[in-house]
């Protein structure tokens, strides 16, 4: 099959070069951080055998199995841009795979970051992973079960050492409006970042759920078009690099309508649903179309 000469890679490659431009221009940051969500999904991939051999499968009490991936990606929540992806065995230590994807921003000098965590990432080795390369980061823990000196702490913000953690952690704890605390830790010290602006960076860390949910009902991320898993990480990687550039496009369309629907009552917005289901088919009439004045056009009508 000719698919099978295409490499995986070239789709990641492209994504490379598509941040690398992203940032070389003014984008948005939070309090001069570029703001970071790390998190993984469990994906149901075609349940072949080759797939159950190189991707891991589910199995429960009969002889039933299921073939899964675990893909993880980093996201730039302010800019609603992929700048990491990685697809791979779904039993690989979630942890583990964001450390690599960091390490790989870091050979990218993409810095000055601020990373998103939720409960299943913080450890001491974590805290002093991104210590070590001077990154900043707002992890979740889980209460009474992660440290018991962090578990203790009920003071709203507060300053500790931990043994073996190269540098202070700094203990917040958040009340939310179901009464509910939520236990942060982060490196920042600086204290123009007060517990509210804890809170409200945490809350940001949601955008990379949304942008999931985005990935598997939109872009139909588990809809493959082939069942060997060289198909399956094409079509991955594929499908984050699609969604980078259709992300231009939306601030581009959006920009444009900002500019037209002036002093109105609503502010208008493009509707992703559509968009999506307009840009996917003119991209591959124009990926086809030899004649650049074409090709022009038609992006153009679809604007």
């Amino acid at each position: 099959e000719l698919r099978q000469k295409i490499s995986p890679q070239a789709f990641v490659e492209l994504n490379d070069i598509f941040v690398s431009q992203f940032y070389e221009d003014s984008y948005k940051k939070y309090k001069g951080f570029r703001l970071l969500a790390i998190d993984g999904s469990i994906t149901e991939i075609p349940n072949t055998e080759l797939n159950r051999e190189y991707f891991g499968y589910y199995h429960n009490q009969s002889s039933w199995k299921q073939s899964r991936a675990m893909t993880t990606v980093i996201y730039d929540v302010e800019n609603d841009i992929i700048v990491e992806s990685d697809i791979r065995n779904w039993k690989s230590a979630e942890r583990a795979v964001a450390m690599e994807l960091i390490e790989r921003l870091n050979e990218k000098n993409i810095k000055n970051n601020l990373f998103l965590f939720d409960r299943g990432y913080p450890s001491v080795e974590m805290f002093n992973f991104l210590a070590e390369r001077h990154a900043k980061y707002l992890i979740r823990v889980k209460n009474k079960k992660f440290h018991k000196k962090i578990d203790d702490i009920a003071d709203a913000d507060k300053l500790i050492t931990l043994e073996n953690c190269v540098e202070k952690l700094r203990v917040i704890n958040v009340t939310l409006s179901t009464g509910e605390t939520e236990k942060l830790i982060t490196n920042i010290y600086d204290e123009s970042f007060t517990t509210n602006d804890f809170k409200k960076l945490y809350f940001k860390r949601w955008g990379i759920e949304t942008k999931y949910s985005q990935l598997k009902s939109r872009y139909e991320l588990e809809n493959f078009s082939g069942c060997l898993p060289i198909a399956i990480e094409q079509d991955f990687y594929a499908n984050i690099y699609l969604s980078n550039m259709l992300v231009l496009a939306k601030d581009e369309a959006n920009e444009k309508v900002k500019k037209e629907k002036k002093n109105l009552k609503y502010e208008y917005k493009v509707n992703m649903n559509i968009f999506i289901g307009k840009m996917i088919p003119m991209l591959v009439c124009v990926f086809l179309e030899e004649d650049s004045d074409k090709r022009g056009k038609m992006y153009v009508k679809v604007m």
